[in-house]
């Protein structure tokens, strides 16, 4: 089984088309293929995000995937990172680094440029099904 870290971009494109790789990432944590791997910044950012009007994502939607979140794998992310493009980005790799696999899963490869990884590996919805 593979233990992620799951960028909020990727849940939310999973939740709002049926259809591709972030769906088929997001089916593949229900079948029980995949842990998101996630902390207590990670969830309310998810909390957050899922619910913004804009998105419409339907409020029984969120609350499954919130509900299927509690079967995941929390942690407690014990580095704490500085300095980064984008602060809000950091906790993941925080995260990430707290799992054997070290490894986010986002559709925004740029958020995470090398000099801010420190050994996390950093692979596309596309790359993470195909290792499925």
């Amino acid at each position: 089984m593979k233990h992620w870290v799951i960028d909020t971009n990727v849940v939310v494109s999973g939740l709002l088309v049926d259809r591709g790789y972030p769906a088929q990432l997001i089916n593949a944590v229900a079948d029980g293929e995949v842990k998101i791997v996630y902390d207590a910044r990670i969830f309310s950012e998810y909390r957050e995000v899922l619910n913004r009007s804009r998105l419409q994502i339907t409020p029984t939607k969120i609350a499954h995937f919130l509900a299927l979140l509690r079967s995941q794998e929390l942690v407690l992310a014990s580095h704490r990172l500085r300095a980064g493009p984008d602060l809000a980005d950091l906790m993941f790799i925080e995260v990430a680094l707290s799992t054997r696999q070290k490894t986010i899963v986002t559709g925004n490869l740029r958020d995470f440029p090398r000099s801010i990884r420190h050994g996390v590996r950093i692979i596309s919805p596309t790359q993470a099904v195909a290792e499925l």
